[in-house]
């Protein structure tokens, strides 16, 4: 195996004589397998390497003997080591993202500060496979059928070219050992469901699938880029001083086009940004003289006449008030979405989503909701408290421009929820529930069907 890996090191360029290499070490059997080979290596890559641990602050003293774990087998291999402690449940409280997101973002800030050349991570041929799989099952383009990429950045995957059981027989050789995460076991997230029910399944189809979608992934990846390097060839000739001029942009290949469409928006920040906004784009390169589209995070894309422009623009006008059609769909002004309601059992909502709701329909039933732009002296209860909206808003750092136009629900005229902010828990349906599902789609928020854990997680 060791072989394997520095034969892919090499195909892919992921490391260089001199490099200083952090491995992020969880002391599970990927990681501690990925820190064994590039240990065993260092001397013929002429690398320098160290190790990084983050306790998220959750499992309790699991993750506490993880972390000691780390420590000890660091200080055996005599590589240097670097530990932190975080609170991912006070960070998913304060931002509104799941726990899993929370933790994720904490980890690579930590692992990121604490990495001073390249850092190593330890996905592998099977997490690919299942990266490529979930990206079908959510629907998606030739990035995302290209699976992991063998690098991002400053970020390198050395084992993406072993599969788990190559991982396992290694340990096992080798006697090296390894803690295992309790949570891996369990199947409350899409990615182990996947691994657990599905997968075996297709592999008795096909025994060599991760092979089979790994070939494919590396195939995709190479056809991605070059399309990407096409679109940005594309985009500089079509760019003028002021924007991009449309006429050029409607003579290309729609299939060029819609790339050069999505680098727009990963150039304004958007770092991956739904397919309904370049649905919106393409509809501004279609429509009359003048037209815009609002975006995400205070983004507006206008059209006039042979030039589009897309960037910040002014204020949102306040949302007027009115009555929410339940069940059904309610369509809120100057183009702001809409709001659509169903009456269903509350089993999808498993994590804190706050763009779809779930109300007791007990506390609803019979009575009125309506749906307007904040007011000053509106205040609304989460589970931490009662709050002004106004400072929630600001707590859910929502671009001042965009947060009189947030509808916020109400019952008798008081909130019982904002879009983007949360719900009042007095209100919200418990799992398996008959509940009032109220649900936002439009342009004010990035698109809130996000897995709990990343591809690249």
């Amino acid at each position: 195996m060791e072989q394997k890996v520095y034969r892919y090191l090499c195909e892919y360029d992921l490391l260089a004589p001199g490099d200083d290499v952090t491995v992020a070490l969880s002391g599970g059997a990927d990681s501690v397998a990925l820190l064994w080979v590039l240990r065993t290596l260092a001397p013929r890559l002429g690398i320098r390497l160290r190790a990084a641990h983050y306790h998220h602050g959750i499992r309790g003293a699991e993750a506490d003997r993880d972390a000691e774990f780390c420590r000890k087998l660091c200080d055996d291999w005599q590589i240097p080591f670097s530990v932190e402690r975080g609170d991912a449940p006070a960070r998913a409280r304060q931002t509104g993202e799941s726990l899993e997101e929370a933790a994720r973002a904490l980890r690579y800030a930590f692992l990121r500060r604490v990495a001073p050349g390249k850092l190593a991570t330890a996905h592998n041929a099977d997490d690919n496979a299942e990266t490529v799989l979930l990206h079908l099952l959510r629907g998606t383009g030739p990035r995302g059928l290209g699976g992991i990429p063998p690098r991002r950045e400053n970020i390198v995957r050395p084992l993406l070219t072993c599969t788990r059981a190559e991982i396992e027989a290694l340990l096992a050789r080798q006697g090296l050992s390894h803690v295992d995460d309790s949570t891996n076991g369990a199947d409350d997230c899409l990615r182990n469901r996947l691994r657990h029910r599905v997968l075996p399944l297709l592999r008795a189809e096909n025994p060599s699938l991760t092979d089979t979608l790994c070939r494919a992934a590396a195939l995709a990846r190479e056809e991605d880029e070059f399309l990407s390097r096409l679109a940005s060839q594309a985009a500089e000739d079509c760019r003028t001083a002021k924007g991009f001029a449309c006429g050029k942009l409607l003579a290309l290949d729609p299939v060029l086009r819609r790339r050069v469409l999505m680098g727009m928006l990963r150039a304004l920040g958007l770092e991956n940004p739904s397919a309904v906004y370049v649905e919106g784009l393409e509809t501004l390169l279609h429509a009359g003289p003048s037209a815009r589209w609002s975006l995400p995070g205070g983004l507006v894309a206008e059209r006039s006449y042979d030039l589009l422009t897309v960037g910040a623009s002014a204020p949102l006008p306040p949302l007027a008030e009115q009555p929410l059609r339940i069940p059904g769909q309610t369509v809120l002004p100057d183009g702001l979405g809409r709001i659509v309601s169903t009456v269903t059992k509350n089993s999808y909502f498993s994590k804190k989503n706050l763009t779809t709701f779930a109300f007791r329909c007990d506390m609803i039933t019979g009575r009125e909701i309506r749906v307007r732009g904040r007011r000053s002296a509106d205040r609304l209860t989460l589970s931490g408290g009662t709050k002004r909206v106004k400072a929630l808003m600001i707590d859910r750092k929502l671009p001042a421009r965009l947060r009189a136009a947030v509808p916020v629900l109400t019952l008798d005229d008081a909130p019982i929820a904002v879009f983007g902010v949360g719900a009042d828990p007095a209100f919200t349906a418990n799992p398996d529930e008959e509940a009032l599902l109220i649900s936002y789609r439009g342009p004010l928020f990035d698109d809130p069907e996000r897995e709990e854990e990343a591809n690249e997680s």
